[in-house]
């Protein structure tokens, strides 16, 4: 508790500089998109706005915060301050990702104003976990590479494939997506979305025990 009051969350923003704004200008793109798009397939291509996009960028902070750790090579100096790993990994990692959490909610609210049919349960239940993953995905590839690139393309290599090959058993690699292309829940998808939520506790108790014996 006390290393979360030290959290200088404008500090890791300024940090961060211009990416800070990525994640929520996806989101923003999202929110006009679902306001204003008149397609006939507009909860189609909306679900897959949310599966290809906008979900995956909820890895976009967890990278980011350990940018300057290991670009910079700031870790030996941060890692010498008197606070934990558990704050310098999952507690910086958790906070920002609440931040992105907020945002995508607003988006999901956005969706059930527009298309009063779909529930705010159901798109809860099939986006938010995703988002869980990886959001603790993009931390867990961060500390282990400690290089920017390597996640990057992984998650963008993952995603283009998955888009592509769509449900498709081309390239059995696990789906984190849930092709809810109506954005109903059926017992699949909530086996799916709490598949996804122990997944993602996993990466984070991953990238804890990683961080926390390498130190630097």
């Amino acid at each position: 508790m006390n290393s979360a009051k030290k959290l200088d969350l404008q500090f890791e923003i300024k940090s961060m500089g211009v990416s800070y704004y990525a994640p929520l200008l996806v989101i923003l793109l999202g929110i006009i998109y679902v306001s204003f798009s008149s397609s006939v397939d507009v909860i189609r291509h909306t679900s897959n706005l949310i599966e290809f996009v906008i979900c995956p960028f909820a890895a976009w902070w967890s990278m980011y915060l350990f940018f300057d750790y290991y670009e910079d090579r700031a870790s030996e100096v941060l890692f010498s301050y008197p606070l934990s790993s558990f704050f310098h990994g999952i507690i910086r990692v958790t906070s920002f990702f609440i931040f992105f959490l907020i945002g995508f909610f607003i988006l999901l609210v956005t969706i059930t104003l527009r298309y009063p049919d779909i529930s705010i349960m159901d798109i809860s239940i099939i986006y938010i976990p995703q988002t869980i993953l990886y959001s603790y995905l993009g931390f867990t590839l961060m500390v282990l590479s400690r290089n920017i690139i390597f996640p990057l393309l992984l998650i963008v290599g993952y995603i283009a494939m998955k888009y592509w090959t769509m449900e498709s058993n081309l390239f059995p690699v696990y789906n984190v997506m849930s092709f809810s292309f109506d954005m109903e829940v059926s017992s699949k998808i909530t086996s799916l979305s709490i598949q996804n939520i122990v997944i993602g506790i996993i990466l984070a108790t991953i990238g804890h025990v990683i961080l926390s014996k390498r130190k630097i």
